[in-house]
């Protein structure tokens, strides 16, 4: 569960992170298996800690790790963003998502900095909510 201050941070980085994530072509998957086709009946790759595959996988490893943050922040924003009912609240969350500075949102919607940062902690009270008590649904569903 993601506490209030990684919430915004995430908001802050969305924009980056999305784009690294273009720019790669990186596609989340979590069936990694051939299923059909020749790859399917091929021998799996087999060695020892030595061997030059197993290099490049645990070098692939790191980079897989970094690419599945960004999937998740990305993941996250998308997922949550729909609870936010106030109209201005989700035109400036899009806004943050594209990158926009805080001081050209405060010129479109003609409101203060003051505004601006009370909005955008609206925003990321109700991602945490709703973080919150969908995670509270998975626990009780859990527990049954």
């Amino acid at each position: 569960m993601y506490h209030t201050q990684d919430i915004k941070t995430m908001i802050f980085e969305y924009h980056w992170r999305k784009n690294v994530l273009l720019k790669q072509g990186y596609e989340y998957d979590s069936n990694s298996t051939a299923q059909y086709g020749i790859e399917s009946v091929m021998p799996k790759a087999q060695g020892s800690q030595g061997d030059k595959v197993s290099n490049i996988v645990i070098g692939n490893s790191k980079i897989e790790r970094m690419y599945y943050k960004h999937v998740e922040v990305v993941n996250f924003i998308d997922s949550y963003e729909q609870y936010i009912d106030n109209d201005k609240n989700f035109n400036i969350l899009q806004l943050l998502k594209e990158n926009v500075r805080k001081k050209e949102i405060q010129e479109i919607f003609d409101i203060g900095q003051t505004n601006l940062d009370s909005r955008i902690d609206d925003i990321i009270r109700v991602l945490y909510q709703h973080q919150a008590s969908d995670q509270y649904n998975q626990y009780n569903q859990y527990n049954q």
